[in-house]
């Protein structure tokens, strides 16, 4: 696929309003292993999902491994999954991403994942997005039997307040100036649209914290870029964690946000693993989970929530270079793919929702 025009960015497609959600799309997941799998995996998983009651999936969009050339594109992996998920009543929130090497500032540490050298070029890359998958795109229209669940939402880079995903340098002025340029691209494409924030994790490694970033984004001019704030909050308890959104919520209200919803885009506990406050024990781990989600739904509307995903559907293995930790095992699948108590604990609590 082409690249287009600059000039049509401001006029392009002038998409209309999405297709209604899904009653469950409160319910998400991350899933990461269904995106890598085969065909036949994604198939089963994805059914698995539809039986938990999971009818929304958080999933990077490659930037890096999508525009392969400069101003040429190939979404084949992404269509096979938005494919796949659609069968199967599940709708994607795509995470926009990774920009390729002759998108990164020169010189960029290959440590990090780099903000890209121009945000225009993100939000070009951004109206593709939403010329292939919004309402009308190009995917649905190659795919006129398939359940229309165009992308109704569009989640703008991934936790920018570590290091490692901002270049090693977290800067909240940069992050809002990105939104400001890609969420307005979106809006031209699709007005309908909901421009949604990094998920922002409450990490050790956070540089400054989640509260601080966040009201640094606002003292930018944050608001008015987004329509929804992304946020990765993780807690020990399902009580600490409706304290901190609480406290999230608090940050954008004193700012003159009142408007804009909140999005758990991760949380989540593991059964196993190395010790933290995070590892709750087999069946730690799937009360937590049936509390959380409790929880969650009771405090919807003062939170204005927009909904939450688990993280993540699977056990993962060490990254590359990396070492285990708590993370990795927070999975309602064990790596063999086995169900844990957390499976079920899940479907019965998204169930009660």
């Amino acid at each position: 696929m082409k690249r287009a025009c600059p000039l049509i960015i401001a006029a392009a497609l002038a998409l209309g309003a999405p297709a209604v959600a899904n009653a469950n799309d409160f319910a998400g997941i991350v899933a990461n292993d269904v995106y890598s799998g085969s065909l036949s995996y994604q198939a089963s998983q994805f059914a698995a999902q539809q039986s938990a009651g999971i009818g929304i999936i958080r999933q990077t969009l490659p930037w890096s491994a999508v525009e392969i050339a400069p101003g040429n594109y190939d979404f084949t992996p992404f269509d096979r999954f938005v494919l796949g998920a659609a069968q199967h009543n599940i709708r994607v929130l795509p995470v926009l991403f990774d920009p390729p090497s002759f998108r990164r500032p020169a010189g960029a540490n290959k440590k990090y994942t780099p903000f890209p050298k121009s945000n225009d070029d993100m939000a070009q890359f951004a109206v593709t997005v939403v010329q292939r998958y919004g309402p009308g795109g190009t995917f649905w229209n190659s795919h006129p039997g398939l359940a229309d669940l165009s992308f109704n939402a569009y989640q703008i880079w991934n936790e920018p307040n570590l290091p490692v995903y901002s270049g090693g340098h977290p800067n909240a002025a940069a992050y809002v100036a990105m939104l400001r340029t890609v969420g307005a691209a979106i809006k031209a494409a699709q007005p309908a649209a909901e421009v949604v924030t990094a998920g922002l994790p409450d990490s050790r490694l956070s540089k400054p914290n989640i509260f601080k970033y966040i009201q640094q984004m606002y003292s930018a001019g944050g608001k008015g870029t987004f329509d929804t704030l992304g946020v990765n909050p993780y807690a020990p308890t399902a009580s600490s964690l409706i304290s901190k959104l609480k406290k999230i919520r608090g940050i954008m209200t004193k700012n003159g946000d009142s408007a804009s919803s909140l999005w758990v885009t991760e949380l989540g506990w593991s059964d196993i693993g190395p010790g933290s406050a995070f590892r709750a024990g087999k069946s730690g781990q799937a009360k937590r989970i049936g509390q959380a989600l409790k929880a969650l739904k009771a405090n919807q509307a003062t939170l204005k929530l927009r909904g939450f995903f688990y993280f993540a559907w699977k056990d993962g293995g060490v990254y590359k270079g990396g070492k285990d930790f708590w993370g990795l095992h927070t999975g309602l699948l064990r790596k063999n793919g086995s169900r844990k108590p957390a499976f079920a604990a899940f479907k019965k609590a998204v169930a009660a929702l």
